[in-house]
């Protein structure tokens, strides 16, 4: 009868961590989905102490170890054959109560992959409690004593058991990517559009968005939805929304590593291409601002014959850039603001950034053009932005008119300083995909011209910068301390730098306010904000950067 009691109590104790290691895999599979299946990344957020170390695992292993103990030291009678796996089950049922991780920014995405890879995982994991079960059958000592390491390290187990179903499952993943580029390519060969490609470390969501909708004017145009800018999404763009009335599609590309934009090139075949900047961005995955610029490269690289390239060429590392171009036989297009060291054939001059949009002059002499403009989007960066759509709606050889006329017409892309009804007297600026070096400080310029009693900034800092991320954090700290009268830093791993800047800027400490959810943001501004206020939100940083709950 004991026998059967503890196979009884060892079963439920296995079901209970088995629980428990679902609850922590779908925060895991979550992490790793943001981080492009990246293993190194996804174990290198797992490594903080707050994941390794959370207070249910500690809790989980706690009773069952202090019982290991006593049995081993022969302090308790009548060993491990109920009381451990009783022990055990009151554990993990305390671990589950206190089971807590910070509420989603982004949802877990059930692709069809991510399903395969949960199966596999679950698979995985069942085998290893049924194997845990037969051991504690053959050696309750050997088995107690696993099952005290499992408990604790369930939410590192949690992470091991995605990634290795992630490898068990790359065969099958490489036969489903093949799948959908060979429907892609065909739907490429089928439909034959004008393809344009938009790359460039900042800038290229908003620019491909004011592209498509000026060549709206002129046929039908499709551009890759969103962030659609890896290899799959763009073939997913293919294969479920391109057909044969597109005349032109403009195509997003990024990159993490050398050969991604190459691989979309080759995909979608580029006739022309628009770079909007060569900077620091995801510097800490390349490693090195060569490699970031050799990666644009492939975008130029990639075009035929008659093809030309509009590049910025507003600093140093875009203009070597276009010369690299030029050099390879492509036409480049130069483009940027009046003042840059650089030579540029499409200038914008005599800049007014406001708090409703900006005016400038925009002008191609060698063409012999100049339009006055003014825009509705705020932020210094929408000047280049349209200016760099203009010089290729000029290109390919259309009016200019009808994308003047279009232009009042243009609306903010999401989350890139898109003002946000609120209801009330409070001025709410969602920047929060506006994430690098430029972007920040475009949107503090905008934040200062704004009509406002005070003005309040909600941000975590900049990240993946690598080597130049906390000088970055503390330029950003300084030009805020200047411009703001509060700012809410989110606790991450860029805020010590940040608050460098802020007081090197001269922002007294009680205006400085850090929290480690929107909630408690929130509540500051509950707090210190009153009518007429106006508030940025800026850089809303990935869930893998933010810690336990």
């Amino acid at each position: 009868m004991t026998d059967v009691l503890q196979g009884v109590l060892v079963a439920v104790a296995c079901a209970a961590w088995l629980g428990l290691l679902v609850r922590a895999g779908l925060v895991g599979a979550r992490m790793y989905q943001i981080e492009e299946y990246d293993a190194r990344r996804l174990f290198a957020w797992g490594a903080n102490r707050s994941w390794l170390l959370h207070r249910s695992a500690l809790v989980a292993a706690a009773p069952a170890a202090v019982l290991t103990v006593l049995a081993i030291a022969r302090v308790a009678a009548s060993g491990f054959h109920t009381e451990f796996p009783a022990a055990w089950i009151a554990g993990l049922g305390a671990a589950h109560l206190l089971w807590r991780w910070l509420p989603s920014k982004k949802e877990l995405v059930y692709t069809p992959r991510l399903r395969r890879m949960l199966a596999t995982a679950a698979g995985l994991s069942a085998a290893v409690a049924i194997g845990l079960a037969l051991i504690f059958e053959v050696n309750s000592a050997v088995g107690a004593v696993i099952a005290v390491a499992v408990s604790l390290g369930f939410p590192a187990l949690s992470l091991s058991f995605l990634v290795t179903a992630n490898a068990l499952n790359r065969p099958i993943e490489a036969a489903v990517r093949r799948r959908f580029l060979r429907s892609a390519r065909r739907r490429m060969e089928e439909f034959h559009p004008l393809v344009i490609a938009v790359a460039g470390s900042y800038g290229k969501t908003s620019t491909k968005h004011i592209l498509a909708h000026l060549l709206e004017q002129y046929g039908p145009t499709l551009a890759t939805p969103k962030s659609f800018n890896t290899l799959m999404g763009v073939c997913r763009t293919v294969n479920d929304v391109l057909d044969a009335h597109h005349r032109t599609f403009i195509v997003e590309m990024d990159a993490y590593g050398p050969g991604e934009i190459a691989a979309i090139c080759a995909l979608v075949r580029p006739r022309h291409a628009l770079v909007t900047s060569v900077g620091p961005q995801h510097l800490e995955r390349f490693g090195t601002m060569e490699r970031i610029s050799a990666a644009l490269d492939e975008t130029v690289a990639a075009l035929g014959e008659g093809g030309f390239a509009v590049v910025y060429g507003g600093d140093d590392a875009s203009a070597a850039l276009a010369d690299r171009a030029v050099a390879a036989g492509h036409e480049v297009i130069r483009y940027g603001i009046a003042g840059s060291a650089q030579q540029l054939d499409v200038v914008a001059e005599n800049v007014q950034i406001t708090g409703s949009g900006s005016r400038f002059t925009w002008r191609w002499p060698g063409s012999g053009l100049s339009h006055d403009i003014a825009l509705p989007l705020l932020g210094r960066h929408q000047v280049l932005n349209v200016s760099a759509a203009l010089a290729t709606v000029h290109r390919l050889g259309l009016p200019l008119q009808p994308a003047l006329t279009a232009l009042p017409s243009l609306q903010p892309v999401d989350h890139r300083l898109q003002p946000v009804p609120t209801g009330n007297a409070i001025t709410v600026i969602d920047d929060s995909y506006n994430a690098n070096p430029v972007g920040v400080h475009n949107g503090l310029e905008v934040l200062a011209q704004l009509d406002a009693r005070a003005r309040i900034l909600v941000t975590p800092g900049l990240v993946e910068l690598g080597a130049v991320e906390d000088e970055e954090n503390r330029r950003y700290g300084e030009h805020a301390a200047r411009v703001c009268d509060h700012v809410i830093v989110m606790d991450a791993r860029p805020a010590r730098a940040l608050r460098d800047g802020l007081r090197a800027g001269g922002m007294a400490d009680d205006r400085v306010h850090v929290v480690r959810t929107l909630a408690e943001a929130t509540a500051v501004i509950g707090r210190v904000a009153v009518a007429g206020d106006a508030v940025l939100f800026a850089n809303d940083l990935p869930d893998t950067y933010l810690g336990a709950a």
